[in-house]
């Protein structure tokens, strides 16, 4: 191999590490939500889990956990857009100036929406907030139960398949 290649090969191989540099960089960097994007997914957040005799989900503060994933930003900015177009669908400046029943029912349109933005959106915050929400210790200290989850076992499956 000659000089030339090896140092066309280090500079390529350099050059390369400085696009993966950046990439890596750019990808943890990303800005915060904007505020109308956190209240929102606040208010989707106690409608999911409005605690019924126990704290709610904003109570927790689970939906600073949520906002607080750099990963999801992209697609809490669509969900909310999505909701906002919806709200505005029924002559309401966003989702935000809904009365509750309006509310659930855009968040339920954004379940049965399909894959376009919206369902993604509340499909991950159920995920995400329902797994902070049952792992917080007051929400799991309201469930004393600690037995097995199938008492019985599992009575369709004692047999073999066919």
């Amino acid at each position: 191999m000659k000089r030339r290649d090896v140092i066309k090969l280090l500079g390529f191989l350099s050059l390369g590490s400085v696009g993966v540099l950046w990439r890596t960089m750019a990808s943890a960097w990303q800005p915060a939500p904007h505020e109308h994007i956190a209240s929102t997914v606040a208010a989707v957040a106690d409608l999911m889990f409005p605690g019924d005799g126990l704290p709610r989900a904003t109570e927790l503060g689970l939906h600073t956990r949520i906002l607080a994933m750099p990963d999801l930003h992209a697609l809490l900015a669509q969900g909310v857009a999505w909701l906002d177009k919806s709200a505005a669908a029924q002559g309401v400046s966003d989702f935000l100036a809904l009365d509750e029943a309006g509310r659930l029912a855009a968040v339920d349109a954004a379940f049965a929406s399909g894959n376009d933005g919206a369902q993604p959106f509340v499909l991950a915050l159920r995920f995400h907030l329902g797994t902070a929400y049952y792992s917080e210790p007051l929400i799991k200290a309201a469930f004393p139960y600690t037995g097995p989850p199938q008492p019985n076992g599992f009575v369709d499956f004692v047999d073999r398949p066919a």
